[in-house]
């Protein structure tokens, strides 16, 4: 079996921030799945973000939600530089953070970018043939 979609349901405490953020990552809201305790927002065909109110995403587990921690880094890649730094400009500008400076190693550039509530993000673009030690 080999998975085609990635489905990544995350607790929020402001939907509406959480979910502009998102938009701004250059996701399509899916108003069937939208109401006012959840939404979500598809990241291309294969990368879908289910964002829920604490409450909403309390109803999946019978453990505590975690809030502040870091547990996770997700990635996304992007076509090029220029379109790494123009995902993570709007990023920022709806509402998101940097964590740290971006990082060039010229076959690979990425920045990170977390969501109003602290769930990180890389965005990347990479060439992995021009990466050292690649057999020619």
């Amino acid at each position: 079996m080999v998975f085609t979609q990635i489905y990544v349901n995350l607790p929020v405490t402001d939907l509406d921030a959480s979910t502009a953020f998102y938009v701004a990552l250059g996701g399509v809201l899916n108003p069937q799945f939208t109401d006012e305790t959840s939404a979500q927002v598809a990241l291309g065909e294969a990368v879908t973000v289910q964002i829920m109110t604490h409450e909403q995403f309390s109803q999946f587990t019978s453990r505590p939600v975690a809030s502040g921690a870091i547990e996770s880094i997700l990635a996304l890649p992007a076509e090029s530089k220029e379109e790494v730094d123009r995902l993570a400009d709007a990023a920022l500008k709806a509402g998101g953070s940097e964590p740290r400076s971006p990082q060039d190693m010229g076959w690979l550039y990425n920045r990170a970018v977390d969501d109003p509530d602290g769930h990180s993000w890389e965005l990347l673009s990479f060439d992995a043939s021009a990466m050292p030690g690649t057999p020619e």
